[in-house]
């Protein structure tokens, strides 16, 4: 507590201080530092806001759990955190008093398993749960309870249902004791106040996720059998569990339960309907277990998930649509929304965090050049106040603005891209830089890009595009991505440099490539497979070794993989797409960025490739971030990662004047 006390003294609020800003030069400190605001939250009487806020002051560096109390506007910072030992990852309301807050922490174990020792590196995710009158912080299970597993459990955060009408209790996801790892795990009830932990449904083989309805029942399940994902639904008159809709990974036939109506016999899903994700209702109780098709669109996947009235627990919309923002059912909240996309055009405008009276809630807006403004709302009569900026200094008009367009692959496919071009400099023959995004099974749209914003605002054109495999546009172009790395998809990325040329855009002397995670692999291997083609690539946390990737997340316990099926099993090919193997054929100068503590993409990844780019005596730089895992989440070392992509870019591809 004394800590805190003296936090309160140096630090003050970035909340309700939205910063009026002047055209003053950005510096790559701005583009780098860590949100300011981010993942707001109200209480469901709307009486606190609670937030992730960062901290730089003093001695003090960081990311702390702010709670104010919108009445008196009294502040407290109830969990801190310097991004080193652990990094946080969500906060949620239990109650109007309770906030449950997620954290992760890189680990590495060793253990038994099957009879073999193993060691192997993982995230360690813990549940704090902070309570908001006193700032205790407490977590859900006991030392002598959790000492009862063999091997201890990564994931001890995964509440499924906060049973927001019980004071004392919530549900959590965990393996049994005798086993660490997530198969097959149970429901416990645990009494937040005495740690005290009871089962409340037991494991079965081949489930791996259980699902409550709004009465708060153990109801859905979702597990996998001889190469099959399916959904189980427990009947509320017979307590009969069913099999319902088996199928294939990457198959048409998938099925994702969403969650009940406030009527225990309708599920919400997700499945495809003309190739393309959409939202379903079923009514359990039907035979035929004929769909309902509640949200489609014609172009996109809907990836949204449900929102429910806090009054009612109706399923009242879909929390996000891939052009806009959120869909409401209800004709009350459609109506609310247009007034708030009219207030605020050009922005996709997400309303959420909605009191339990229906009279408050959050609006989270952004764009391309909007990083992202929260806003209290009101009901009766309709009122919007601005409260924070996710990043103070990058303010909308410093930052340019993310055009759509769609260019051709070699093969005829339509790739859709998203261009940002420097303002003022007359959109000819720029310096351009291919920004794929990681994933690969991931998506770029005109959302705000901190990275976009900080290459633009050093001169370059960036370009976006979704490669085939990417999410979001239906499963044709997701499953073009399979077994494909190296291939058409990273062919699909220079055709986009190569449209960009053509009409007069990039000059074609001097064209970068820069990714993370995959798109640092994408990265690589552009140098290696277009060696002419680009001036310098920049790959942070990124794959180089394809043939380790596959084989590190394979599970040798099972007979069958996912990633086996994603990337491919077999060997020759896998050394074959493998930018560490190819080092002697890179002509451009190479920066290479790593966390130490990745657990995503291992750090040897970045290590090896630098070692085989000197053995070749290839000009590469590495740059090794201590103690950072995937996401750049210490602030030291995104800085420090920036820092170096500025000073790498500024030596090999230079912006003119």
């Amino acid at each position: 507590m004394k800590f805190f006390a003296k936090l309160l003294q140096v630090i003050s609020s970035v909340l309700f201080s939205v910063i009026a800003c002047s055209a003053v030069a950005l510096t790559t400190e701005d583009f780098s530092r860590l949100p300011d605001a981010n993942r707001l939250v109200l209480s469901p009487d709307g009486k606190k806001l609670a937030s992730i806020v960062r901290l730089d002051s003093g001695p003090i560096h960081g990311n702390a759990v702010q709670v104010m109390d919108l009445a008196s506007k009294k502040i407290n910072y109830a969990l801190f955190t310097d991004n080193s030992k652990f990094f946080l990852n969500w906060i949620q309301w239990k109650d109007n008093t309770t906030l449950l807050t997620g954290a992760f922490t890189p680990s590495e174990r060793e253990t038994y398993f099957i009879g073999k020792r193993i060691f192997f590196k993982t995230r360690d995710f813990h549940l704090m749960i902070i309570n908001t009158e006193t700032n205790a912080v407490t977590v859900p299970f006991k030392k002598k309870f959790l000492s009862r597993y063999k091997i201890l459990p990564s994931g001890l955060d995964e509440v499924i249902d906060p049973l927001r009408n019980d004071p004392d209790h919530i549900l959590m996801l965990m393996p049994g004791v005798d086993r660490g790892f997530p198969t097959d795990p149970l429901v416990y009830k645990v009494n937040i106040n005495t740690q005290k932990e009871s089962v409340l449904h037991p494991s079965e083989s081949n489930v791996y996720e259980w699902g409550t309805d709004q009465q708060h029942n153990v109801r859905v399940s979702s597990g996998m059998k001889d190469e099959l994902f399916s959904t189980n639904v427990r009947d509320v008159d017979s307590d009969k569990w069913r099999n319902l809709w088996p199928y294939k990974i990457f198959s048409e036939d998938r099925v994702e339960p969403l969650g009940f109506d406030q009527d225990p016999n309708v599920l919400y899903i997700r499945a495809y309907h003309q190739k393309r994700l959409a939202i379903f209702k079923v009514n359990l109780k039907d035979s035929d277990l004929k769909r309902e098709l509640v949200v489609a669109d014609p172009k996109y996947d809907v990836l949204g998930n449900l929102i429910y009235s806090p009054l009612t627990r109706k399923a009242i919309g879909v929390s996000a649509l891939e052009e806009g923002g959120t869909h409401f059912f209800d004709a009350e909240l459609q109506a609310l929304q247009k007034k708030i996309n009219k207030a605020i055009p050009d922005n996709r405008n997400y309303i959420y965090s909605i009191t339990d009276d229906l009279q408050k809630f959050l609006v989270f807006s952004t764009s391309s050049t909007d990083s992202g403004t929260y806003y209290l709302g009101q009901m009766n009569p309709i009122k919007l106040d601005a409260i924070a900026y996710r990043y103070n200094k990058l303010t909308p008009e410093l930052m340019s603005k993310s055009e759509r367009l769609e260019y051709k692959a070699r093969d005829g496919l339509t790739i859709e891209a998203f261009l940002t071009l420097p303002n003022n400099t007359g959109n000819k023959k720029l310096p351009t830089l291919m920004f794929p995004h990681g994933g690969p099974i991931a998506r770029d749209n005109d959302e705000f890009d901190y990275w976009t914003q900080f290459f633009v605002n050093k001169g370059y054109a960036v370009l976006q595009m979704n490669f085939r495999g990417s999410n979001g546009q239906g499963i044709e172009l997701r499953n073009a991505g399979l077994k494909n790395w190296g291939k058409e998809m990273q062919d699909d990325i220079e055709d986009g440099a190569r449209h960009l040329i053509a009409k007069g855009v990039a000059d074609p002397h001097a064209i970068g490539i820069v990714g993370a995670s995959y798109g640092g692999y994408a990265s690589l291997m552009g140098a290696v497979k277009t060696p002419d083609f680009y001036r310098c690539a920049i790959s942070v946390n990124g794959v180089s070794n394809v043939y380790d990737l596959v084989k590190d997340n394979r599970a040798f316990w099972r007979s069958y993989n996912v990633i086996d099926e994603q990337i491919g099993n077999d060997n020759a090919t896998l050394k074959s797409i493998s930018p560490v193997n190819f080092a002697d054929k890179i002509k451009a100068p190479v920066l290479l960025v790593h966390g130490t503590d990745d657990r995503q993409v291992e750090f040897k990844h970045s290590y090896e490739m630098r070692d085989a780019l000197q053995k070749a005596k290839k000009d590469v730089t590495f740059v090794e971030l201590p103690s950072e895992d995937h996401y750049l989440l210490n602030e030291a070392n995104r800085i420090e990662t920036f820092r170096a992509m500025d000073k790498f870019l500024n030596r090999c591809m230079p912006v003119k004047p």
